[in-house]
């Protein structure tokens, strides 16, 4: 029939035109709506329920994913010390190349988050997506032990092949989806193949979404070995994290979560610790481009020859998103830390996260996060370590292919007893330098020169080295 012809080309337009799956469907409804009253003899024709009417049912007035101050994009959390992160915010970017997991980096400022390959905008709109990855380099290290007294040059070579497998509304993270990633990084010592080693990451994130409410499942693992800053030796550790969300838009200025999560930080050979917490907040808009919110948590951690600690914390956030140009998000609060079991009076103790990014043209952008708080230390008995630091980078693109980038960082970490058996003394200042160069070409390969110089200044003389390499990067990305 004359209906049915107009509903497929109008059909086949909207799927040409790249819009996002949430708009396509509203426009859609429009489409049949309309071509449904062109008066014809014959019976009306209903559209028919597909997969991506399952894994994207349409829902009003809800925020995009993009949008920094969705529900779906939680203000700041308290950080997490995953150590030498392969996904850190920067690795991510051209702002520097991928961190060495055996050289330790700056913790990130919050949850490990899905950011290690953007979703590059299509023409068509797919229902699923797997992207391979792969990446080759080779570093000079002049210290790969970071060692005070025995300073041992390198050359490693590593090599890093993984995918990512994204499923439903991958592109907005604003209905259901299913995002997982797998990393497998070989590193390979000229001069000491002892210290040849597998590091391996997996992430996990899915959603649920029904109606205003949103269910969230993450997961992370790492297999690390390496060069570790706070044990100050070469060691292996697994890092896990899991977490069940429970997003909730309540009115149209006002957002309600509930989180659940369990982090692991085992160390064979040193001092493994666990955690669990249980965090609850509301957010409020104010203004059409600024958020303010209350988060409370609670949580207890368990580290191996330490008393348990119980904490709570009440942290007061705020989050500022100029489209485009300014993004904002912090958390400020207190936290209150009881040790049980013989261990330390209570201590009180103020923690924040920053984090903040701004394009002062559409070719510079500026990056900031600081953080503060605290963890049990993997290598000294009945002691916690509070960390506080921040770091910076800016990138330039010179043109299309070309860029320019510079990372800065610093973080002190001052060590505390937990018990009235242990003198705490030691007290670390750590901080690096990274310049980087990268270029894109043939499409799909990036290459990437950096050099970077780290140091750790700390009042025991074991602890204290510096490092200089040198890094060169080719990776693919399809």
């Amino acid at each position: 029939t004359f209906r049915l012809r107009l509903k497929l080309i109008a059909h086949h337009a909207l799927l040409k035109s790249g819009l996002p799956i949430p708009v396509l469907a509203k426009l859609g409804t429009l489409a049949l709506v309309l071509v449904s009253a062109w008066p014809a003899t014959a019976s009306a024709l209903e559209p028919a329920s597909t997969l991506a009417d399952h894994w994207n049912p349409p829902f009003e007035e809800l925020p995009t994913q993009s949008d920094a101050l969705s529900t779906l994009s939680p203000l700041v959390p308290e950080p997490i010390d995953f150590g030498a992160d392969v996904l850190n915010a920067l690795a991510a970017d051209t702002l520097g190349p991928i961190t060495d997991p055996n050289v330790d980096g700056m913790p990130p400022l919050g949850e490990p988050e899905m950011e290690l390959l953007e979703v590059p905008d299509e023409a068509e709109d797919r229902m699923w997506r797997l992207r391979p990855y792969l990446k080759t380099g080779v570093t000079y290290d002049d210290n790969i032990f970071i060692s005070n007294t025995n300073r041992t040059a390198d050359i490693i070579y590593n090599v890093v092949g993984g995918f990512a497998f994204q499923l439903g509304d991958y592109r907005n993270l604003q209905n259901n989806y299913l995002l997982l990633e797998y990393l497998a990084t070989g590193f390979f010592f000229t001069n000491h193949p002892a210290q040849n080693s597998l590091d391996q990451a997996l992430n996990l994130l899915a959603q649920y979404r029904i109606n205003q409410a949103a269910i969230q499942f993450e997961s992370v693992f790492r297999s690390l070995d390496g060069a570790d800053r706070q044990v100050g030796a070469f060691t292996s550790r697994l890092l896990f994290f899991n977490a069940l969300r429970l997003l909730y838009q309540y009115s149209e200025k006002t957002d309600l979560d509930l989180e659940a999560n369990q982090r692991t930080n085992y160390y064979p050979e040193q001092l493994s610790s666990y955690t669990w917490e249980t965090r609850a907040a509301a957010d409020y808009k104010i203004l059409p481009k600024t958020k303010i919110g209350l988060q409370a948590v609670l949580g207890n951690n368990q580290a191996e020859d330490s008393p348990d600690r119980w904490y709570q914390t009440l942290n007061a956030r705020a989050a500022y998103d100029l489209t485009g140009k300014l993004v904002v998000k912090s958390s400020v609060g207190i936290q209150f830390n009881q040790y049980v079991g013989g261990g330390e009076p209570m201590r009180i103790l103020p923690v924040f996260a920053l984090g903040a990014e701004y394009e002062f043209t559409p070719k510079t952008l500026f990056k900031l996060t600081a953080y503060r708080f605290m963890q049990a230390s993997p290598s000294l008995a009945g002691q916690d370590y509070i960390a506080t630091g921040g770091e910076a980078g800016i990138r330039q693109n010179f043109t299309d292919n070309l860029s320019l980038g510079l990372a800065a960082g610093y973080e002190n970490d001052t060590y505390v007893a937990n018990t009235t058996a242990v003198q705490a003394s030691r007290v670390d200042n750590f901080y690096f330098f990274r310049p980087s160069l990268s270029y894109s070409f043939l499409k799909y390969l990036n290459a990437i020169l950096s050099y970077e110089y780290r140091a750790n200044s700390s009042n025991i003389q074991a602890d204290t080295w510096f490092d200089n390499r040198v890094n060169i990067e080719l990776s693919l990305d399809l």
